[in-house]
């Protein structure tokens, strides 16, 4: 997870062993309900005839929360809108198969599944290939199939993505694991932008359509802007692209209706009417409230049976479920009466028990199986294997799996040899030399822009803090210290402190600086303070933390535990400086791994190109607000300058103590070969704009070009010499001048970058400059 810590995962090393005989008669049943789910939507989302005919009751679908009218106008290819389907399975005691629940929303597990049977695999590989165990691939492989047949172009290689939730949802892994094993591309909403009606992935060398989309979002919070606005999770306009027939969707948005258990009890006349054929596994009984005699009898045996929303809403059973279990009978009663159609009741089933390896021995546990099929035209292909959790308790599956429980692999016996099927590379086998570029997300390059931009941010303020402790926490007075006036005004401007530090008369009503201090550095609730800054550090590298290496990410784990304040007593200033010290370190190894670890590739040159725009600016900042703004400039203020900018060393080495705003200036804005001047900061900038993929055939220079050109030009030209003689002579205007003229400029680079490459919008416009054509 973000903070490091793992997600445990425990699988038992004993697999559970399925007959190929008895596997193949739950699989032809599985694939029969398959069947019958998807044409139950195709009816639903199309002519209702199941309504019409009173086999369905209409109250069923009208009362269901996920039957919304966007969803519907969807173009569907070869009208299956079921392309995954899972059955959550147990088996009696008495070895007969049940169906507890029907997953049709975006079933998860076959990734979790996948892997169990890799580690196992490879931990008994003599007993794996004795036992003739069907292998998962094929199940893959249709899974391709399916995904190629869908795009809309009928491409030979169309361009598929997993549209997972991000880093922060618990089936995160599974997303990844699928997508490299698979070979797609892992994207989020915000990696997706639809223009004129089709859904594009924005890459750093442009937008590159996308032909179909494996979602794992709830189909709620897969368009904001037609189903829930507060998501984001969602691609805006994607609904309308799946209209036009621009993009296919797996599963289609709004499969999920036929999930709910309401429809259990319906399906054994659905299935006679429309396969003419007897339900071969039986679902587990549900008795839904609506119907008078059904409702008599969930109240005379609510001791025997699980009560359930009739309309399930994916990742609230558990709440529900522990609300119900606080309420005595007659409460429960009472509630069902007063709204009988929203809820079902089922029979609460004993599952079967299986040998687990726990704790040095063998023990008995209950188990449950998650089973997947894909489309195949026009049948389903089931995977000879599945996901087999494994529990002490006997809750119901749902609940077990979100209060954590242990896995199986499952074994599918075959009657003949297995002929060796896989799609991971052999060992040995050649691969294909490469280097990555321009095919690059530009979420992950905006992510990677703004973690440098952040850790620079960081190092700046922790050096101006300690710069400032350290002559607060100094035995002489500070009324004492000329430049603690001018350090405080940059603090101020960079919404450290409060700006009434600054004013006499409201100075006094304040607590001390040497009090405020401390508060304020780790007060993470305002965005420009340290630990605020560092918050948001983190942050952004747990979402990249695969493009960086594994020292890397430790550093920065060890930079968002150690600088937090005591649990208990009172932080005084003195207790800070250590700490920020230490800061600086950490800041430094963090910088020095990503100089000498990280290859140059364009995720390299944005982190980069966000670490030189950000110091620039908060070298032009810090000059500007400490020097630029007073004529009679002290020299134990030049020093301080320096000291923040960590130029002290090399100002001494060719001036000794000799401190002279001209040659501090030089030092700090015009010398290029000072890697913390602004000079630097530009030529850097120069060089990775000029590196961005572009189209190399346009005359012209693009607008980042011009802007970055025009920056080094810019300070090029400067004569810091005379500019710090007028300076001294009274003439303040003109280094202001030249500072806040830089501190147009480098947003401006900034704006231009981020338009084109990560946000691939155009230049922004007033309304008053657009006309009709």
């Amino acid at each position: 997870d973000p903070r490091d810590k793992p997600r445990p995962w425990r699988l038992d090393p004993l697999p559970l062993i399925i007959d190929a005989d008895e596997w193949q008669g739950v699989s032809e049943a599985l694939e029969q309900r398959a069947r019958l789910l998807n044409l139950i939507l195709a009816d639903l989302y199309g002519p209702q005839r199941l309504l019409e005919q009173g086999l369905l009751p209409a109250k069923a679908l009208y009362m269901h929360p996920g039957f919304l009218r966007p969803y519907h106008g969807q173009k569907v290819p070869e009208n299956c809108f079921l392309q995954f389907y899972a059955a959550d399975l147990a088996r009696a005691p008495d070895g007969k198969w049940w169906v507890l629940a029907d997953r049709t929303e975006a079933p998860s597990g076959a990734g979790f599944a996948l892997e169990n049977r890799i580690v196992v695999s490879r931990m008994l590989p003599g007993i794996f290939r004795s036992c003739r165990v069907q292998r998962l691939a094929p199940y893959f492989v249709a899974l391709q199939e399916t995904l190629r047949r869908l795009a809309p172009a009928q491409r030979d290689n169309p361009r598929v993505v997993v549209l997972s939730q991000g880093p922060h949802s618990p089936n995160y892994f599974e997303n990844a694991y699928l997508a490299r094993y698979l070979g797609y591309t892992l994207v989020e909403a915000d990696d997706l932008a639809v223009r004129n009606d089709r859904v594009t992935l924005k890459t750093l060398g442009g937008l590159l359509g996308v032909d179909v989309l494996l979602r794992r979002p709830n189909s709620e919070r897969c368009d904001p802007l037609e189903l829930d606005g507060e998501t984001n999770t969602g691609v805006t306009g994607l609904l309308q692209a799946a209209r036009g027939g621009n993009v296919a969707i797996a599963n289609v948005l709004g499969s999920g209706l036929v999930e709910s258990p309401v429809f259990m009890s319906f399906l054994p006349r659905l299935c006679k009417e429309l396969l003419g054929e007897e339900l071969k596994l039986a679902s587990v009984a549900t008795w839904w409230c609506d119907e008078p005699e059904s409702l008599e009898y969930v109240l005379a045996h609510l001791d025997e049976l699980t009560i359930k929303r009739a309309f399930r809403q994916r990742g609230q059973e558990l709440q529900f479920s522990q609300n119900l279990g606080a309420k005595s009978t007659a409460d429960l009663v009472a509630m069902i009466r007063a709204n009988p159609a929203a809820f079902i009741a089922q029979e609460t089933v004993s599952r079967s028990s299986a040998p687990v390896w726990n704790d040095g021995a063998v023990q008995s546990s209950h188990i449950a199986v998650r089973a997947f099929l894909v489309a195949s035209k026009d049948t389903y292909t089931v995977m000879p294997g599945g996901l087999a959790r494994v529990s002490s308790s006997t809750d119901p599956l749902e609940l077990s799996i979100l209060s954590g429980e242990g896995s199986k692999d499952l074994w599918v016996l075959a009657n003949q040899p297995i002929s060796p099927v896989s799609l991971l590379d052999k060992p040995g086998q050649p691969v294909e030399l490469r280097r990555s570029g321009a095919e690059l997300p530009s979420r992950v390059a905006d992510n990677l822009y703004w973690l440098g931009r952040h850790t620079e941010r960081a190092d700046a303020t922790v050096r101006l803090l300690r710069s400032i402790t350290l002559r607060l926490t100094d035995e002489g007075d500070p009324a004492g210290l000329s430049e603690l006036p001018s350090l405080l005004r940059v603090l101020v401007e960079q919404g450290q402190i409060e700006p009434g530090f600054l004013v006499d008369g409201m100075r006094e009503q304040l607590p001390t600086i040497e009090q405020m201090l401390p508060r304020c550095i780790f007060d993470e609730t305002h965005h420009s303070n340290l630990r605020s800054v560092l918050s948001q550090m983190f942050r952004l590298a747990s979402i990249v933390r695969d493009r960086m290496s594994v020292d890397t990410w430790r550093i920065l784990c060890r930079i968002d535990e150690q600088f937090r304040p005591p649990s208990s007593g009172s932080l005084q200033l003195s207790d800070v400086l250590p700490l920020l010290s230490e800061l600086i370190i950490e800041l430094a190894a963090f910088h020095g791994m990503v100089m000498e670890s990280m290859t140059r590739t364009q995720g390299w040159r944005f982190l980069d190109l966000g670490r030189r725009l950000e110091r620039g600016m908060r070298t032009i900042s810090l000059v500007k607000n400490a020097l630029a703004s007073r004529t009679n400039i002290p020299s134990s203020l030049l020093e301080a300058v320096l000291e923040i900018a960590d130029s002290r060393m090399t100002y001494r080495s060719r001036y000794l103590a000799n401190l002279q705003l001209g040659a501090v200036l030089d030092l700090l804005l015009t010398d290029e070969t000072n890697p913390r001047s602004v000079a630097y900061q530009l030529v850097m900038l120069a060089d990775h704009v000029e590196k961005l993929p572009r189209d190399r055939s346009q005359p012209t220079y693009a607008a980042e070009q011009r802007l970055a050109m025009h920056a080094l030009h810019t300070i090029r030209m400067v004569d810091v010499q005379s500019l710090a003689e007028r300076h001294a002579a009274g003439e303040r205007y003109a280094l202001q001048r030249l500072l806040e003229n830089f501190e147009a400029l480098l947003p401006q680079l900034s704006d231009a970058v981020s338009l084109k490459y990560l946000i691939h919008a155009g230049s922004p416009h007033q309304l008053d400059e657009i006309r009709p054509e």
